[in-house]
């Protein structure tokens, strides 16, 4: 019993051992797995903090990389927006063309996380800058797409609130832009209603004492514009002179601001050209001669500013005109050659720009003017077929036909007039082909595509006129004042208007010559007072009494030849009186003795009275033997001298 005892004390003991040993065991991996555990808690909890102090260090280096960013964006900002001002005085935009291009590509190619309003606004500048360097360079398309999309985005940043400055004025350049470029029309693009919106946003800030330059000077550039697209120019005027009040402010007249000089002299060139149309030809004279001078003194500072360079040919191109409209031939002749100089500095500095190429075409073709009014006809063809030889220049940047297209009719009209049927078709020709080119440019809803189809024809009745066929110039005359009296102008733009205008007197002028020709009396006096009616051209800077008294000597023609004697000379009248006066006021250019000669011609058949005739004749005689023997030898001249001939031998 004792060692059964012993034995089960021992077994006991031995299971106690093993259990104790177990216990043990287990406190040993728990001890363990609370070791791991507890280095593991320190592990995580250094993890935390490491990535805690990570965290931190990311968001500041993201804040930093995105300061960087928009610190970056900024200054790519201001350079464009430096190298514009730099350099559009120059006309190197291509330059900065280049460098909006790859900014607006870096903005286009951002994750649309990293895309904010500021960006926007910034990418939308690049754009305005890059569709001015297409515009420069004759990619119109592509500047008016430009134009557009940067006008969208800061309209909605201007829509949703943001008035700031920065947007106020993107807005209103891009307005600016689509209203006065991208369109080969030029300023026959410009939309009154698109103006008057860039002006309205800007005018706040212009005259504001603490406004920017930048929105000052784009103001007074909206006004420019602005003042041609009113048609009433007292209000022109009174645009002009709130745009020059503000140049004056930036330091346009002390030269302390070239830009806003140059501006300056821009909107009086504007300015003068609408006095002339209210009839102030003096005062006209006397602010374009400021523009001229104003020109030359930015010039002599800046050399190769292109705004003035244009300015003095704006300059020497309207004082030439006025100076032919006083019978100031030499006066004329000479401010046409300042102007061909001018065009041709504009091309030297800049052969980029094919605004430069018009201008020193348009030069060209006032000095073949002049040329012809002087009675020096030879001359005056080869100045005019210099100017449309520049369409074969190697450095214009692109074909001239859309903006020399129009310079082909008076080449023509002249070449018929002297006999050169053959040389007189080509131009008709060359007319066409570069019309259409001109016509293919405008939008499809344009006014102007109905317009300038009936162009061609319409040259075709005058070369038929010159050539004896006035059967044929009738009808194509008279189809094409029908044509364009029907087409509406959208919005009543006021340059496309004259444009219509400047069509259809044309067609009626010809259509009423033709019908007297063929004695019909009443189809003519329908003409002819139709003729009378269309408003005078505001872009000649004629005399207006010029047209209007071809017209009343047309009617008085007409109503002869339906027995009306009476009231042939009440309609004659008038011009008689006007063409009396301009002789006493020296005038003696071609054009003039030619219309003076016909109305006085017209006169000796409604005379009631022999000596009346005879002496209106021998008036009418006296001023063709007056012109030039080149200008006598005029197809036209030498008919209405076979004219008065034959009344005086009657």
């Amino acid at each position: 019993h004792e060692r059964e005892a012993r034995d089960e004390a021992e077994r006991q003991l031995e299971a106690q051992r093993a259990r104790e040993a177990a216990q043990h065991k287990a406190l040993v991996r728990a001890r363990t797995i609370a070791s791991v555990c507890a280095v593991l808690m320190v592990v995580a909890a250094a993890g935390a903090v490491f990535g805690w102090v990570n965290w931190q260090r990311a968001r500041v280096s993201d804040a930093a990389a995105q300061k960087s960013r928009s610190e970056a964006e900024k200054l790519v900002s201001f350079l464009i927006e430096d190298f514009y001002a730099e350099l559009e005085p120059t006309g190197r935009l291509d330059t900065l063309g280049k460098l909006a291009h790859r900014t607006v590509a870096y903005y286009d190619g951002l994750p649309a996380q990293l895309v904010t309003p500021k960006t926007e606004s910034y990418r939308a500048m690049a754009l305005l800058r890059e569709g001015e360097a297409q515009n420069g360079r004759g990619a119109l398309d592509d500047a008016r797409r430009s134009y557009t999309e940067a006008r969208n985005v800061f309209k909605k940043q201007y829509d949703a609130g943001d008035h700031g400055e920065a947007v106020t004025v993107g807005l209103a350049l891009a307005i600016y832009d689509l209203a006065s470029g991208g369109n080969a029309g030029g300023a026959s693009s410009s939309d009154g209603k698109l103006l008057s919106q860039a002006a309205d946003l800007l005018r706040p800030l212009a005259h504001a004492t603490g406004g920017s330059r930048q929105a000052k000077l784009l103001y007074a550039n909206t006004l420019n514009y602005l003042s041609h697209a009113e048609a009433d120019r007292r209000k022109s005027v009174a645009i002009c002179d709130d745009a020059r009040a503000v140049l004056q402010g930036l330091g346009a007249l002390d030269l302390s601001d070239l830009d806003a000089a140059a501006t300056y002299a821009d909107v009086a060139d504007s300015e003068a050209r609408h006095m002339v149309d209210l009839g102030n030809v003096e005062g006209a004279q006397q602010l374009e001669q400021q523009v001229f001078d104003l020109a030359e003194k930015v010039l002599a500072q800046r050399p190769n500013d292109l705004h003035s360079l244009a300015n003095r040919y704006y300059a020497a191109q309207l004082l030439g005109s006025l100076a032919l409209r006083k019978h100031d031939t030499a006066g004329a002749l000479d401010n046409a050659a300042r102007g061909v100089r001018a065009g041709e500095d504009l091309v030297r500095f800049n052969p980029a720009d094919q605004g430069s190429w018009a201008l020193w075409a348009g030069g060209k073709g006032q000095l073949g003017d002049v040329q012809l009014e002087q009675g020096q006809v030879a001359l005056a063809i080869a100045s005019m077929r210099e100017e449309m030889a520049l369409e074969l220049d190697p450095r214009r940047p692109s074909s001239l036909g859309p903006v020399i297209w129009f310079r082909w009719v008076p080449l023509a009209l002249l070449q018929a007039r002297t006999g050169d049927a053959a040389a007189a078709q080509k131009s008709l020709q060359s007319y066409v082909r570069d019309s259409k080119e001109l016509i293919a440019s405008f939008m499809p809803d344009d006014a102007r595509r109905q317009l300038l189809a009936s162009a061609e024809p319409l040259l075709r009745s005058r070369l038929q006129y010159l050539q004896g066929d006035r059967t044929g110039a009738l009808a194509n005359a008279t189809a094409a004042a029908d044509a364009i009296g029907k087409v509406a102008v959208p919005g009543q733009v006021l340059n496309v208007i004259v444009i219509r205008d400047n069509l259809l007197r044309a067609a009626l002028r010809t259509a009423a010559f033709s019908a007297v020709q063929l004695g019909r009396g009443a189809q003519a006096e329908v003409l002819a007072r139709r003729g009378l009616a269309v408003p005078a051209n505001l872009y000649s800077y004629a005399d207006p009494l010029d047209d209007t008294s071809i017209a009343q000597a047309q009617i008085a023609h007409a109503l002869l030849l339906q027995n009306r004697g009476a009231d042939a000379q009440a309609a004659l009248q008038p011009a008689l009186d006007h063409y009396r006066a301009e002789q006493q006021a020296g005038a003696q250019e071609t054009s003039f003795r030619t219309a003076y000669a016909y109305a006085l011609y017209v006169s000796a058949l409604a005379a009631n009275d022999a000596a009346g005739r005879r002496a209106a004749l021998d008036a009418a005689a006296l001023q063709l033997d007056g012109a030039s023997a080149e200008a006598r030898n005029l197809s036209d001249v030498r008919d209405l001298a076979s004219m008065i001939a034959a009344a005086r031998s009657h």
